[in-house]
Formats: C-alpha cells, sequence, structure tokens
C-alpha cells in the first residue's frame, strides 16, 4: 500500500470552527433533516398506497423492493466513495432521486394508481441509495474537525429522529388528503433542496485520500482487506454490525407482539415508539456533552444496559414496557453517537468509504434474517421468553465486545 492512501485528510481550507458558531454545517444538518422529513412522508405515502392497491404480501414486496438493488450495489458504492468527489456523487444522487420522484408523479397522474410506478421508484431508490449511501458516510469527516464529530453525530440523530417524527403524520395527511403523486413531488423538493446547498454552501475543508489508479477488483476488496490488517477497527465493525441482530426485531415487531399478546390496546404500541423516541433523543442530546475517554467503550456498557431493558419490555405490565422502551431508547442515542464517533476516528479515511459499505451491506442482511428466527422464537416459548432472551443475549454481547482490549484501547 502506498503513502497515499494511509494518510490523513489535508486541511485545503480554513480551519473550521467550533460546530455552535460553524453556519456552514448548521445549515447542512437543517437541509438534511428536510431531507429526512420528506423521507418519512414518501415512506408513509408508499407504505399506505400499496397496501391499498395491491395485496398484503404484495404491499410488503413493493416496500421491500428498493432493499435489493441497495444491498447488490453498496460495496460499489464504497468503492466510489473512497475514489471520486464526495460533493459531486451526492449532488448527483440527490438530483437522481428528485428526478425519479418528479417522473413518477407524472406517470401516477397520467395513468393512473399503479403499483408498478410505485415498485419502479422503489427499485430506482435502492440503486441510487446503494452508489451513494457510503459516500454520505464520510462527509462529516470533511467538513469538521475530528474533536466536533461527536456534535455532529448527536445533532444529525436528534434532528433525524424529530424529522422522521413530524414526517410520518404528515405523509399520513397528505396521501389522504392529495394523494400519493404530492407526497412524490414534496419528498422530490427535499431532495431537489439538498442538491442545490451541497452546490451552494457545502465546501470541504478536509481533502481525503483517493485512490483512483486503484483496479476495482482490488478496490471491491478492499474494506475488508483492511479489517483484516487493523484488529482494532475489525472489532468495532463486528460490533457495530452484531447490534441488529438483537434489538431490530425486539424494535421491529416485538413491542406489537408484546402488546397484541397482553389485550392491551393499540395506541400502546404508538406510545411505546413514542417513548422510545423521546429517549433517544435525550440520549443524543446526553451524548453532545458528555465525552467519555474511551467512546467505544462506554458505548457498548451503556448497551449493556439496554439489554437490561429489553427484558423489561418482556414483561406483561404497561408501566415496564414504557420504562423498557425509554431505556432503549436512552441508550440507542448514547451509544450511538459515542460507537459512531469511535468509528470514523478508528477507520483510515483511505477506507472509510469501503468499511461504512461492509456496515449498510450487514444491516441490510441482518433484519431480514434475524426477524424470522424471533418469530420462530415467539412461536415456540411465548412472547415474554422470546423477548426476554433476546433481551439476555444482547447484554452479554455487549459485555463482550466492553470488555475487549482492543476496544478498551480506543479512544
Amino acid at each position: 500500500m502506498t503513502a497515499a492512501v494511509t494518510e490523513a485528510p489535508a486541511l485545503i481550507a480554513q480551519p473550521p470552527p467550533p460546530v455552535r458558531r460553524d453556519r456552514m454545517v448548521q445549515v447542512w444538518l437543517l437541509t438534511a433533516a428536510l431531507s429526512w422529513f420528506g423521507d418519512a412522508v414518501f415512506a408513509v405515502a408508499l407504505a399506505w398506497t400499496a397496501v391499498h392497491l395491491v395485496s398484503p404480501a404484495l404491499a410488503g414486496l413493493v416496500v421491500a423492493v428498493e432493499m435489493v438493488p441497495q444491498a447488490l450495489l453498496v460495496l460499489v458504492g464504497g468503492v466510489l466513495a473512497d475514489r471520486v468527489d464526495t460533493r459531486r456523487l451526492l449532488v448527483l444522487g440527490h438530483i437522481g432521486r428528485a428526478a425519479v420522484l418528479v417522473v413518477g408523479a407524472v406517470l401516477w397522474s397520467q395513468v393512473g394508481p399503479s403499483p408498478v410506478v410505485l415498485a419502479g421508484v422503489a427499485l430506482s431508490f435502492g440503486v441510487i441509495a446503494g452508489l451513494t449511501m457510503p459516500a454520505g458516510a464520510t462527509l462529516a469527516r470533511q467538513l469538521v474537525h475530528v474533536d466536533d464529530l461527536a456534535t455532529v453525530s448527536g445533532w444529525s440523530q436528534i434532528l433525524g429522529r424529530l424529522a422522521r417524527l413530524a414526517g410520518a403524520p404528515v405523509g399520513a395527511v397528505v396521501v389522504a388528503q392529495a394523494g400519493m403523486g404530492a407526497a412524490m413531488l414534496m419528498d422530490a423538493v427535499s431532495f431537489a433542496a439538498m442538491a442545490v446547498l451541497l452546490l451552494v454552501v457545502v465546501r470541504p475543508r478536509f481533502r481525503m485520500p483517493r485512490t483512483p489508479h486503484e483496479g476495482w477488483r482490488s478496490s471491491l476488496g478492499g474494506g475488508l482487506s483492511y479489517l483484516r490488517r487493523a484488529p482494532a477497527a475489525r472489532t468495532l465493525v463486528v460490533g457495530i454490525c452484531a447490534l441488529n441482530v438483537f434489538i431490530g426485531p425486539v424494535i421491529g415487531i416485538g413491542v406489537a407482539l408484546r402488546v397484541t399478546h397482553s389485550g392491551w390496546a393499540a395506541t400502546w404500541v404508538g406510545l411505546a415508539e413514542a417513548v422510545f423516541g423521546a429517549g433517544a433523543i435525550a440520549g443524543s442530546a446526553l451524548a453532545i456533552r458528555v465525552r467519555p475517554a474511551h467512546l467505544a467503550r462506554a458505548g457498548f456498557w451503556v448497551l449493556v444496559g439496554q439489554g437490561v431493558a429489553i427484558v423489561a419490555v418482556a414483561m406483561p405490565a404497561r408501566a415496564l414496557l414504557l420504562a423498557g422502551m425509554a431505556g432503549i431508547g436512552v441508550a440507542a442515542g448514547l451509544a450511538s453517537v459515542w460507537i459512531s464517533t469511535a468509528y470514523q476516528r478508528a477507520v483510515a479515511v483511505s477506507h472509510l468509504g469501503r468499511v461504512s459499505s461492509l456496515n449498510q451491506l450487514g444491516d441490510l442482511l441482518i433484519l431480514p434474517v434475524t426477524t424470522p428466527v424471533f418469530g420462530a422464537f415467539v412461536s415456540g416459548v411465548g412472547v415474554s421468553s422470546a423477548i426476554g432472551i433476546f433481551g439476555a443475549a444482547m447484554t452479554a454481547m455487549c459485555l463482550w465486545f466492553a470488555t475487549r482490549p482492543l476496544i478498551r484501547a480506543l479512544t
């Protein structure tokens, strides 16, 4: 490997100010929140429209079809993230999504409601997401000083959660009152705004090392090759990927099953989700202000407690359900900021895009596998035991990672 691909990001502009005084980063985060709001509007409208057009099975296929090209192309996206200009790639991605949505809205108005149009938009989104998501994971590293990564991560997660909480009910109102075409156009405006912001306002302060002349075959395997050579980064990446094994299914269907099997009203599912979201926002806000010396280790220790909170959700008591969801949310908010910051510091910037693509591929593949496994546990041992087993396994796994010497050594 040459020195050119192992160097740190080079400062190419004036040193960035602290995030509290950095107007460029603040505008970038707020515009990103607008884009996430548009995504939430579109996602709710897509799901609602799909279930009213086709059978439940086909509706699930229409909603999930985006994941297929995303999973197939995300490793290519990782190579692009480490080879080409990040801002240019993201601008093209946002313009592409806006164009897809405008075409979809036009077709929707011309040919009428059609699951083919919905599937086409979702597939196109999957292609664009697979090619651009890894680049998005590297942008903060090019805008702010390494000491401010936790602040950016924390505010990004807070604004993202708020945008999605607001976008979901707006999406329901828009699709009910104005139809799917209006939801597409609303989301298109949010993507166009993000593209304009990246073109006009955002200017990288740090230049990432690039590998434009490396062969594609070598580049595609570059993330795995790097992790084989970097044991601390490898342990952290495996730990991050493993987190969704136990928490994803519990949040995804476990809470709904707990409420259903207990005979409670469906509003308790919504209340539990709201408590989780509020806890996560509070956890991220706290993580911005509190900076342990060993971010990764502190994050995994917090997730040890998250496993205990999952066990509380297993109990057939409303108070324990809400307390458990609040604990899960706070732990998620704290740990996600600390661990993602440790990840940005631990992974060599020359391979950040490709390693991020491996993380994203893991997320795309894990939930479709672990959620049916969780369902099988529920069928075999009951809701309480299944959630309790997953919670105990989460605690044991995070305890193992928190006590690894390689994780403890990350500062």
